[in-house]
């Protein structure tokens, strides 16, 4: 298990005074790079490698607002690590230690060049200390969505979406799509699941889709491939 205490600064805040879900997500990302640099294996070690973990899909559920100045703790931990996959859970707890968030995540290790999966061998994880800091919550790497979708509009990657890997931050794919996210909608639960990658320049399209227990977006690339697949629910 790897934590660190934190505290809720303005620059994590959105309009409203609250952390929005973009904003959750760098909170657990930097959280998992930051174990991975402590124990030598982070970004540029696998950069001199050619490799990278890659996410494919996330499941976050939310028990509480972060507001400006609340101290937090924020953990991760390999849950289990497959032939091609591995599985990893965050948390965010409160001063009380009260769970703020959990979530529950699926990884790819790639080869940078070739953009292909690679077999997870010992040395990739032998650092890695497997723990489980609450029952899993069924992290899915499918997402289906009910009727037509409904356009939102088009979004073009600027420069400042991309990261170290060329591509959009898997954060800021939330980022993009705020604005479109019902100010009133009280979503506590996030599902995402990643398809494929988009790098700067490209124009991406936004469709909406009406669910019952909540809403879905679907971003997707000029020539109908799926970029990233988003549902928002009430549990």
């Amino acid at each position: 298990m790897y934590t660190y205490k934190t505290r809720v600064t303005f620059s994590r805040l959105d309009k409203t005074g609250k952390v929005p879900y973009h904003e959750i997500l760098n909170y657990l990302q930097d959280c998992s790079t930051a174990q991975s640099q402590d124990l030598g294996i982070g970004v540029e070690y696998l950069h001199e490698k050619n490799k990278a973990w890659v996410l494919l899909a996330y499941k976050i559920q939310l028990f509480g607002e972060l507001r400006l100045g609340d101290e937090i703790e924020v953990g991760t931990c390999p849950l289990d690590f497959g032939k091609v996959m591995a599985t990893r859970q965050f948390f965010i707890k409160d001063k009380n230690g009260d769970f703020v968030a959990k979530a529950e995540s699926v990884w790819s290790l790639i080869d940078i060049c070739q953009r292909m999966p690679l077999r997870i061998r010992p040395e990739d994880v032998s650092k890695y200390m497997k723990d489980e800091a609450f029952e899993s919550i069924g992290v899915s790497r499918k997402i289906k969505f009910s009727g037509a979708g409904e356009s939102l509009g088009e979004i073009f990657v600027q420069g400042i979406d991309i990261d170290t890997n060329g591509h959009v931050n898997n954060a800021n794919y939330l980022r993009m799509i705020y604005d479109y996210i019902p100010s009133n909608a009280d979503y506590n639960q996030i599902e995402i699941v990643y398809h494929k990658e988009a790098v700067e320049g490209e124009k991406i399209l936004c469709e909406k889709y009406s669910e019952a227990d909540g809403m879905g977006v679907s971003l997707e690339s000029a020539g109908g491939e799926i970029h990233t697949q988003i549902k928002f629910t009430k549990i």
